[in-house]
C-alpha cells in the first residue's frame, strides 16, 4: 500500500487513526488549523504526488467549518498532483437538505396573497383565488403548494464536493437515496445496519427484551429491517402538524 495516503480533516482524527492501523499505515501529516479571521488553514506535510489519496472527514459537530475544511484538503491534494482522490463522509454533510426532504410546502391558498403581499405592498389589492398568481408567476407551476424557491444545500455541497476535485465518494447511510443520482462521480454507499446489529448483541445486556424504536416513518424500514434479524418488537412514533406552528407526537 505504498501508493496510498490516508488524511483526516478535523472531525474525527480517531476514527481516522483506527482506519490507518487496519491497513497497517501510518496516518498522513497534515496541519489543520484556523487563521486569526477564523478562516480555514490546511496544510498537508506528505508528497501526495501521483499517489491514491482517502480523505475521513465526517458531517459533524462544527459542520459548516468541517465542510470547507474537505473543500481545501481536496483542492490541496489536487494541487498536489494526487493520482485520485476518494472521500470518506461515513455522514455525509447537508445529506438531510435534499429536494425531497425540504420543509413541508405552504399550502397552496396563501401563496397567491402572500407572494402579492410582498410585491406590492399594500393591502388595497384583493387576494388573488387558490393560488393563480402564483401558477402565472414567471411561468412557474405548483402542483400542491409552492417549492420552486426552496434553497437545496444538499444538491449544492455534491456539486461543490465535486468542483473542488473529488474523484470518488464514499459514504454510509444516505438520509436519502437519490442523493446518488447528484454526482458525476462513482459514490459507494456502506450500510451500518451489519455493525449496529453485532454492537447490540455484545454491548447491550438483555438485549432480548429491548423495542427498536424508530423516530419517524422515514426511519421505519431500516428499523423494522433490525426488527426482524434480531426478532425484537418495533416501535414507531408518528408526527403531526398541529395548526402549522406546533408538531404532536405519539408512540405507535
Amino acid at each position: 500500500m505504498k501508493n496510498i495516503v490516508v488524511l483526516t480533516g478535523s472531525s474525527h482524527p480517531k476514527l481516522a487513526q483506527k482506519i490507518s492501523e487496519s491497513l497497517g499505515i501510518e496516518l498522513g501529516s497534515c496541519k489543520l488549523g484556523k487563521f486569526s479571521n477564523q478562516e480555514s488553514s490546511v496544510e498537508i506535510k506528505d508528497s501526495v504526488r501521483e499517489k491514491h489519496v482517502y480523505i475521513i472527514q465526517s458531517g459533524c459537530g462544527r459542520v459548516n467549518d468541517n465542510v470547507i475544511e474537505l473543500f481545501i484538503l481536496i483542492q490541496a491534494c489536487r494541487m498536489g498532483s494526487a493520482k485520485r482522490i476518494t472521500v470518506v463522509t461515513p455522514l455525509f454533510p447537508y445529506s438531510r437538505q435534499s429536494e425531497r426532504s425540504q420543509k413541508k410546502r405552504l399550502p397552496q391558498h396563501q401563496i397567491g396573497t402572500e407572494i402579492m403581499s410582498s410585491l406590492l405592498q399594500t393591502n388595497d389589492q384583493q387576494p388573488l383565488p387558490q393560488g393563480t398568481f402564483a401558477q402565472s408567476f414567471m411561468g412557474m407551476e405548483t402542483d400542491g403548494g409552492y417549492r420552486q424557491w426552496c434553497a437545496r444545500a444538499g444538491t449544492l455541497v455534491a456539486h461543490l464536493l465535486q468542483a473542488a476535485g473529488a474523484d470518488h465518494l464514499i459514504a454510509m447511510d444516505l438520509h436519502d437515496p437519490q442523493y446518488q443520482g447528484f454526482f458525476q462521480i462513482p459514490v459507494d454507499l456502506i450500510y451500518a445496519e451489519p455493525s449496529i446489529i453485532q454492537w447490540i448483541r455484545s454491548e447491550i445486556p438483555g438485549w432480548r427484551q429491548a423495542v427498536v424504536v424508530s423516530p419517524d416513518a422515514g426511519g421505519a424500514k431500516r428499523a423494522t429491517s433490525i426488527c426482524n434479524k434480531l426478532n425484537l418488537d418495533f416501535a414507531l412514533i408518528h408526527k403531526e402538524d398541529v395548526g402549522g406552528t406546533r408538531e404532536s407526537m405519539g408512540l405507535v
